[in-house]
């Protein structure tokens, strides 16, 4: 559902966001939902901002009754500085917006009920949002942290591990609660959102891997040149065992050894991509040869 846009980007509500409006004003929370949403939508146009200054295009963003989302039209893959950047806007501006609150509620006095709730909403959101898991924007700052060490794939399946985690955990959280007889509906729907974007972020990772290869090629032709890396494999690797060593920032060569442990082939990163494309990832090396 479109609701218009700010600085050129898009902003949509999710269907089941009128659901929830709904539900929160039936039992009489209407405005301190209101005051979430407006704590979430100030959260996305801050990742946008950012992203505006550090030169990257934002398509929109969408309002979920949890969370949101900033889909960007930009590969982050090879610059996961940027992406660190990035993913610390959103949390640094509820911290922010939290300090404005307890400045306005400081000198106006007690009684505000309101004012302290939404610095409590934005206390809460920046430190949910800065835990080390997809799609968390701390799990966004986990990647880019250990992309250039592990590869973005590796990284990736990671950070949403802890994603999945986190969310069984919520969800074994609300169960307690209901054991104890006080039940928290948002912990079990905010588990299973996250369990389902951590999911999302897993099974994409290989295919968002292969599309930031594609762009590394890009990027060799338009700077000219990439610092270089060499791999040794055996003739029986999988593509995917190979594609899992690969570092951004790095263009590889492929040196494949036959059972004598002599050189067999060379190959360029562009043709093991290209071969994966055609034949699929899960084949020995030496069925490209």
């Amino acid at each position: 559902m479109p609701l218009g846009s700010f600085l050129g980007i898009r902003i949509r509500l999710n269907p089941l966001f009128l659901g929830a409006a709904i539900f929160c004003f039936m039992i009489g929370a209407g405005l301190e939902f209101f005051v979430v949403c407006l704590i979430i939508l100030l959260h996305e146009l801050a990742h946008g901002f950012i992203g505006r200054l550090l030169g990257l295009q934002f398509s929109e963003i969408e309002l979920y009754p949890f969370g949101g989302v900033a889909r960007i039209d930009e590969q982050l893959e090879l610059e996961p500085y940027i992406e660190r950047r990035l993913a610390l806007a959103g949390p640094a501006t509820n911290l922010a917006l939290a300090g404005l609150g307890i400045i306005f509620y400081v000198r106006l006095g007690q009684g505000l009920e309101l004012l302290l709730f939404f610095i409590q909403a934005n206390l809460i959101l920046a430190t949910f949002n800065m835990l080390p898991a997809l799609p968390l924007d701390g799990g966004r700052i986990l990647r880019a942290y250990l992309t250039p060490h592990r590869g973005f794939r590796v990284a990736t399946e990671k950070a949403a591990l802890l994603g999945q985690i986190l969310a069984v955990l919520l969800f074994a959280g609300g169960l307690v609660g209901l054991y104890h007889h006080y039940f928290n509906l948002s912990f079990s729907v905010v588990a299973i959102f996250l369990f389902m974007a951590a999911t999302k972020e897993k099974q994409q990772a290989v295919y968002t891997f292969l599309r930031s290869l594609g762009a590394k090629e890009h990027e060799l032709f338009k700077r000219g040149a990439l610092r270089g890396a060499q791999l040794i494999v055996l003739e029986e690797t999988r593509l995917l065992d190979i594609f899992r060593l690969f570092l951004p920032q790095r263009y590889h060569f492929i040196r494949v050894l036959d059972h004598t442990q002599h050189c067999s082939a060379e190959l360029s990163e562009a043709s093991l991509i290209q071969a994966a494309m055609q034949k699929g990832l899960d084949i020995p090396i030496k069925k490209i040869l």
